[in-house]
């Protein structure tokens, strides 16, 4: 097995598991009841890059791209689901889905219809699922003015931050080997975006700190966070 073969299956596999980590932070939603903090841009930008992503593989006939793309539907339409069902508000939410449809099928139906030959549709759809990359891996940096707020790390998950880091790593490694930009770009920036993430963790706990204040003479009578 020669080496774009071998990292074609172990980035394939790396984000299979990058897929799951989302159940993680969907459990965690279930169990609260809402979605607190968690944004959902993440969930979305994956969807949309999952899509386009499938019919990239298509065009170029990339079979490990499709297969994992095409399985990222699958998991983020899921996730989709089970954030939606449990939002607080879906007023705010609502817009945010129908205008990413909508994007996702003009692009489609751009490609379709209105580029003539399949290279010029595969450099333009390439260009689009580049940047949608960089929003996937870029993506839990929504939550830093949170992180920094309250000086914790609590809103991210580290093992998605791990996740996104190692698998943008090895599809760059990938696309460097197949010789495609636009596979190699975006995942070099997003291992650099994953580097960033990581550092958050280093820098704050998982958990708020807790101060005790109190009157001399007294028990502790709050909690402050």
């Amino acid at each position: 097995m020669d080496a774009k073969a071998l990292l074609s299956w172990t980035a394939t596999i790396s984000q299979f598991g990058m897929l799951l980590s989302g159940a993680q932070i969907c459990l965690r939603i279930q169990r609260q009841g809402s979605t607190g903090d968690v944004a959902v841009l993440p969930f979305l930008a994956t969807c949309a890059s999952s899509i386009l992503w499938t019919k990239y593989g298509l065009l170029t006939k990339d079979f490990p791209i499709t297969v994992i793309s095409a399985a990222g539907i699958i998991f983020q339409s899921l996730y989709l689901l089970i954030f939606y069902l449990n939002s607080r508000d879906k007023k705010t939410l609502n817009p945010k889905l129908f205008w990413s449809f909508c994007l996702v099928c003009g692009v489609l139906s751009y490609i379709k219809y209105h580029v003539m030959d399949k290279e010029t549709a595969v450099f333009h759809l390439g260009l689009v699922c580049s940047v949608f990359s960089v929003a996937v891996y870029g993506s839990p940096l929504v939550s830093l003015a949170t992180v920094i707020r309250k000086k914790s790390t609590e809103c991210l998950t580290f093992s998605l931050c791990l996740a996104n880091f190692l698998v943008s790593l090895q599809w760059a490694m990938y696309g460097k080997l197949a010789q495609d930009n636009f596979i190699t770009v975006p995942n070099s920036v997003g291992a650099l975006l994953g580097s960033l993430q990581l550092s958050l963790f280093v820098c704050y706990p998982s958990t708020p700190q807790r101060t005790v204040t109190y009157t001399p003479g007294s028990k502790p009578s709050s909690w402050e966070v």
